[in-house]
């Protein structure tokens, strides 16, 4: 006969072990490279059928991730041919926060500044949502062919993108902008996910 602290004792392990990030997570790491002090690893979720781009950060410090570091990762994750791989039906690339991509935060808020349907002084698009305002313009044809390029390896195309969670402010909060600068205020981050189809 078990003893009620045996039990006790044991449910409390159980309940510690389920209730883990390592339990809870389904994610696999399928590769991972170095981008600076940081590193980026392309991960899957085979239950949710999800790609995540993740970048790692240092204490207390951002990551830059480039264009050409996010797409070596992209490509060597669905390149590769040997396990842990890319196999079966993903849905969307997850790429987190666009501030960790400053080439991408430059692209957003230049976009906008440009834009007749954003509203500068204001600091938000004229008559639409400010998530469905950022999601199309990174749902541009030139932007999405360079996210799609490294895809295409695995058979994958990008249909769309879901953004949420949008941060606005002035061209001094985009990370590493050199561009020409100017009064008012745009987007330059937000969580982001890239909606995909396979071939």
């Amino acid at each position: 006969m078990i003893k009620r602290t045996s039990v006790s004792v044991l449910g409390s392990i159980l309940v510690f072990f389920l209730s883990s990030p390592l339990a809870l997570s389904q994610d696999h790491v399928i590769v991972s490279l170095k981008s600076g002090d940081c590193s980026l690893s392309v991960e899957l979720n085979d239950k949710w059928g999800t790609v995540r781009l993740r970048a790692h950060h240092p204490k207390y410090t951002g990551c830059h991730i480039t264009r050409d570091e996010m797409r070596m990762a992209l490509e060597a994750a669905f390149q590769k041919t040997d396990p842990p791989k890319v196999e079966g039906i993903y849905s969307s690339l997850s790429i987190g926060r666009l501030i960790d991509y400053p080439w991408l935060c430059q692209y957003l808020a230049a976009a906008a500044h440009q834009d007749r349907g954003w509203d500068s002084k204001k600091g938000k698009p004229v008559g639409m949502d400010i998530n469905k305002y950022v999601s199309n313009l990174l749902s541009g044809r030139k932007l999405l062919e360079q996210i799609e390029a490294p895809l295409a390896k695995g058979g994958y195309k990008v249909i769309g993108v879901t953004v949420e969670k949008v941060l606005v402010g002035s061209f001094s909060d985009v990370p590493l902008y050199q561009g020409k600068t100017a009064s008012g205020r745009v987007p330059y981050d937000a969580q982001v996910w890239f909606r995909l189809e396979k071939n």
